[in-house]
Parts: C-alpha cells; sequence; structure tokens
C-alpha cells in the first residue's frame, strides 16, 4: 500500500497483466460505477482519481518496452486525455481514449 492524496491507496497494478486487467476495469466502471468492496475501508474505495493515479504509474511497467521516447510520450497523453473526457461527462469519449492506450500497450 502507499500513500494518495493523504489516504491509503492499495496498489492494483503489479504487472502488465494487472495493466491490461485494470485498464479493463476502469472502461467498464468510470468514471463513477466502481463497486463498493466490503473488504476495504471507505478511504481505500476506488474513485475515479484514484483510478487513473494507479493506471499512471502503472505505465512505469510498460514504458521499458518502448523504444521511443514520443511512444511513451503519447500513452501519457492519452491517459491525461482520457481522464479529463471523464472529467467533463464525456464518459465514452473516456473510455475509447483508454482502450486506444490499451492498444498501444498490447499491441497483437
Amino acid at each position: 500500500m502507499r500513500t494518495i492524496i493523504g489516504q491509503l491507496h492499495m496498489k492494483w497494478i503489479r504487472d502488465l497483466d494487472s495493466l491490461y486487467d485494470f485498464l479493463g476495469y476502469v472502461v467498464l466502471r468510470a468514471p463513477d460505477h466502481f463497486p463498493k468492496e466490503d473488504y476495504l475501508r471507505p478511504e481505500e474505495q476506488m474513485t475515479l482519481q484514484k483510478a487513473f493515479y494507479e493506471l499512471r504509474t502503472g505505465l512505469d511497467f510498460v514504458e521499458g518496452d518502448f523504444v521511443g521516447k514520443p511512444v511513451k510520450d503519447r500513452l501519457y497523453v492519452l491517459l491525461d486525455e482520457s481522464q479529463a473526457a471523464y472529467a467533463a461527462g464525456e464518459r465514452h469519449k473516456g473510455a475509447h481514449l483508454l482502450q486506444d492506450l490499451q492498444a498501444l500497450v498490447f499491441k497483437k
């Protein structure tokens, strides 16, 4: 666990597999449909702000996989744009931007 904004924060992303899973979780639940987990205290419950903090720190797992700085920068731009879209009430745009990020990270 670590601290975020003066609160305890459970670490959800531990590797690339959990990053993939967490991206899907956020796409399905953001901005305000995160489930209340009975094993978490109220201050530990997932919020939009916490989800994007976790995604931002989770990108540390993929940075080593990319050769060029432009691709790394694009991941953070997509993340910022997605969070802004969700905050502005544009749920579909936010979700599509996260899916674009997912496609860059997990090329098939």
